[in-house]
């Protein structure tokens, strides 16, 4: 059991890619309805991530946990996170995976989790945006500001392109009680 972390750059203070989320992917034809199929291999991570996001496997969280713990004790001290929030959902479900992951991760760092700090106003997700006009301006918002001065955490759980993350870390900077930004994705599509 391992990971591979992969330090990832852009407007927070430090943020990290926990792994891959693909290995491997190979055609194997299309089904009845003429879509290709392919026969995936995940990382570990990734698999517990896949099952944890669409299948509804939410008993996978325990299993992260158990995978990313030396990661997060390694981290706890030198980035002395006061918050944990999840990066909003594109998509609406009853149970939001990336925040029961979030809350667990907060859990056991033993840290505040507030998931009511960011709000995303569009339901198109990034990755599922035109290349030419790709932008997530105005389409997060934050709909409370702290009281006092505070490091975060943003945790979400595949990284495609970072337009999300970096849209979220945006409008967290408009808040003169934050002090520093970090971030921490399960794994990475490509």
């Amino acid at each position: 059991m391992s990971i591979n972390p992969i330090e990832i750059h852009g407007n927070w203070n430090h943020g990290f890619v926990l792994d891959k989320h693909v290995v491997s992917s190979t055609p194997i034809g299309e089904n009845v309805y003429g879509r290709m199929q392919y026969e995936t291999v995940r990382t570990e991570l990734g698999e517990l991530v896949y099952q944890l996001k669409y299948r509804g496997r939410y008993e996978c969280i325990n299993s992260i946990l158990a995978l990313i713990s030396p990661f997060l004790d390694s981290i706890k001290e030198q980035w002395a996170v006061d918050v944990i929030i999840p990066i909003p959902a594109s998509k609406q479900r009853d149970i939001q995976p990336v925040h029961e992951l979030a809350h667990a991760i907060a859990q056991y760092l033993r840290v505040d989790y507030f998931d009511e700090v960011l709000e995303k106003t569009s339901s198109t997700a990034s990755k599922d945006m035109d290349k030419s006009s790709k932008t997530l301006k105005g389409n997060i918002v934050a709909k409370i500001k702290a009281q006092r001065e505070h490091n975060i955490l943003l945790i979400d759980d595949l990284f495609q392109s970072g337009e999300t993350l970096k849209e979220c870390v945006s409008v967290l900077r408009e808040d003169e009680m934050l002090k520093q930004i970090y971030v921490l994705v399960m794994t990475k599509t490509r």
